[in-house]
C-alpha cells in the first residue's frame, strides 16, 4: 500500500506547478505548527489579529522597565519604530540587527536570496535609544556586549532556520526566566519553528505562549523556567 501511495503521489506531483506545491507545503506547515504546540501543551492565552497586538501584550508588561529590545531582521524599521514609540523608560535600549542586503539564502518561492534588501540603507529613527548593527548576524553578534537591563525582548524576524537558530544559540545564556521571544514567521516547520523546537529540546527551557495570531504564524513566548 505504501509503495502504491508513493507512485500515486509521484505521478500527481508531475502534474503540479511549483506554486501549487508551495501552497501544499504551507498547509502542512500550519498542521505541524498546531501539532507541535499541542504536543508541548502550549495554548495561547490570547488570540489576536496581527503582530502589533502581540507587541502590545508584551509592552503592557514591560513599558516602564529597563527593557533591552533586540530585533533580528529589521528591514525598513517598522517594528523598531513601533516599540520605540511605546517603551516609556528613558533607560530602555533598542538594538536592531540586519545586513540590509536581504536574505543570505532563499527562504521560499516568493523570497529568494537578497529579498528584503534595502540596498544597504539603514532606517532613520529619531530616538537616541535606538541603534542598528549592520552586517550578518555571525559578524555582528560575536562582538556584541549585552547592555544592562531588567527585561529582555527578542523580536525574531529573520525567517530562516540558520539565522534564527544562530541567534537563539548565541544568546542562550541571556534568555533567563521572564524573557520574551516573538516570532514573526513561526508556522514554518523548516525554519523558525524548527529552530525554536530544537532550542527548547536542547536547553530544556520552559515557556508559556502569551499570544498568537489565529493561524499561529506570529507568536510570542515568555520563559517561565
Amino acid at each position: 500500500m505504501q509503495e502504491l501511495l508513493k507512485i500515486i503521489l509521484t505521478r500527481a506531483g508531475s502534474r503540479l506547478s511549483e506554486r501549487t506545491v508551495h501552497r501544499l507545503n504551507a498547509a502542512i506547515n500550519y498542521i505541524e505548527t498546531g501539532r507541535w504546540l499541542n504536543a508541548q501543551k502550549l495554548s495561547p492565552q490570547v488570540r489576536v489579529e496581527n503582530a502589533h497586538q502581540l507587541f502590545d501584550l508584551v509592552i503592557e508588561q514591560v513599558a516602564d522597565h529597563d527593557v533591552l529590545y533586540l530585533e533580528f531582521g529589521v528591514f525598513r524599521g517598522d517594528s523598531m519604530r513601533y516599540w520605540s514609540q511605546r517603551l516609556r523608560n528613558p533607560r530602555a535600549t533598542l538594538h536592531g540587527f540586519d545586513s540590509f542586503e536581504g536574505l543570505p539564502e532563499g527562504w521560499n518561492i516568493d523570497s529568494p536570496q537578497g529579498h528584503f534588501s534595502t540596498n544597504g540603507m539603514i532606517p532613520t529613527i529619531d530616538d537616541s535609544r535606538v541603534r542598528f548593527f549592520k552586517g550578518w548576524f555571525n559578524e555582528t553578534l560575536p562582538g556584541y556586549r549585552i547592555p544592562p537591563h531588567d527585561r529582555l525582548v527578542l523580536d525574531m524576524d529573520a525567517d530562516l532556520y540558520s539565522s534564527t537558530a544562530y541567534v537563539l544559540k548565541t544568546l542562550e545564556s541571556f534568555i533567563v526566566p521572564g524573557t520574551y521571544i516573538y516570532f514573526d514567521e513561526f508556522a514554518d516547520r523548516q525554519n523558525e519553528l524548527r529552530a525554536f523546537s530544537e532550542f527548547v529540546l536542547d536547553t530544556e527551557m520552559r515557556f508559556e505562549l502569551l499570544g498568537a495570531t489565529q493561524d499561529n504564524s506570529k507568536v510570542v513566548f515568555r520563559r517561565v523556567e
